[in-house]
């Protein structure tokens, strides 16, 4: 594949021609799966135009803005110098705040965002590296790609990532209905990123910081991130069990009578509904069996004496015991 596309008196550098083709194909990646998510009618996908506009003229501002001398003595000289590295990560940085403000006004959940940039990631990946080849650290593997020496073979590097990504890509395609949890977005910065990692060390690199390279500290990133938001995940999902189990046995009690301030010393509770049932039975059928035996004693005198009746009585017989 030639380096320089030659558009009449245009010229284009190729890898910035793949480098398009393959962030097309991850917004389309992205467009197709917003428009099957609950929230499609938002504008989600707008924004992210709007922050690569920025970093691309923050990259290419940046020769001017280390050096802006180079204004005064050649104007139009920036036009054809590229950006450099450092451009680059301060309209990354730039475009970040900007999604994170924007998608927020909006009103889109961040697990959402991140499943969405995951799968768009992973299809430009994918994109990329089927449209170039990528040679890496020098191999005798039979495996191995020359580029005009036959006897010089390098690691296919752009191979290893299409390894890599191709399970990757399976497995959010098998698993759709977690779109929107998370879950993508955990699996993507985790082992996505531990597999890129594992590719860079067939790679030529230059050192960037602590002996790794750029690509080798953006892995490391991701699986430190991957790490973290594991953690916060299990940490939530848990606290949305515990929540769960209290309102199921709210209801429970609730059904069951109990009142909301006791639902919690059920166990301990000495007068529950149940036994307050229980010992107004038993008081009733004590009093009935009181009644029957006072009043099966009155027959069986002949006469159901009344309560005057005794009393009537019993001053008749004290009467007749005085001594005359």
């Amino acid at each position: 594949m030639p380096d320089i596309l030659q558009l009449g008196p245009f010229m284009i550098r190729m890898d910035w021609v793949v480098l398009a083709v393959s962030g097309f194909a991850g917004y389309a990646a992205m467009q197709w799966k917003w428009k099957r998510s609950d929230i499609h009618d938002r504008p989600f996908l707008e924004p992210l135009v709007n922050a690569l506009l920025i970093i691309f003229f923050v990259w290419k501002m940046s020769p001017i803005l280390l050096s802006p001398s180079l204004l005064r003595e050649h104007p139009l000289l920036w036009l054809t110098v590229p950006g450099t590295d450092i451009g680059w990560w301060f309209g990354l940085a730039v475009a970040a705040l900007y999604l994170y403000r924007s998608w927020r006004k909006i009103g889109v959940p961040w697990r959402l965002v991140g499943d969405m940039l995951s799968v768009g990631g992973v299809v430009a990946v994918l994109v990329h590296n089927l449209l170039s080849w990528q040679y890496g650290m020098p191999t005798s593997l039979p495996w191995g790609i020359s580029i005009e020496n036959p006897e010089f073979k390098y690691h296919p590097v752009n191979i290893y990532r299409l390894i890599i990504t191709l399970p990757m890509l399976l497995w959010l395609w098998r698993n759709a209905l977690l779109m929107g949890t998370g879950k993508w977005l955990l699996n993507t910065l985790t082992y996505y990123g531990m597999g890129l990692m594992v590719v860079t060390f067939f790679d030529t690199k230059t050192e960037f910081i602590f002996s790794f390279s750029g690509e080798q500290t953006v892995y490391l990133l991701m699986m430190l991130l991957g790490v973290g938001l594991s953690v916060f995940l299990r940490k939530e999902s848990r606290q949305a069990t515990q929540v769960k189990k209290e309102e199921r046995e709210e209801k429970q009690n609730d059904a069951a009578g109990i009142l909301p301030s006791d639902t919690r010393n059920v166990a301990s509770d000495p007068i529950g509904p149940e036994k307050s049932r229980e010992e107004e039975r038993r008081l009733l059928q004590n009093n009935s069996s009181g009644r029957r035996w006072s009043n099966g004693l009155g027959l069986v005198a002949g006469t159901r004496l009344s309560p005057h009746d005794a009393d009537h009585d019993e001053g008749n017989a004290r009467e007749q015991r005085k001594p005359e």
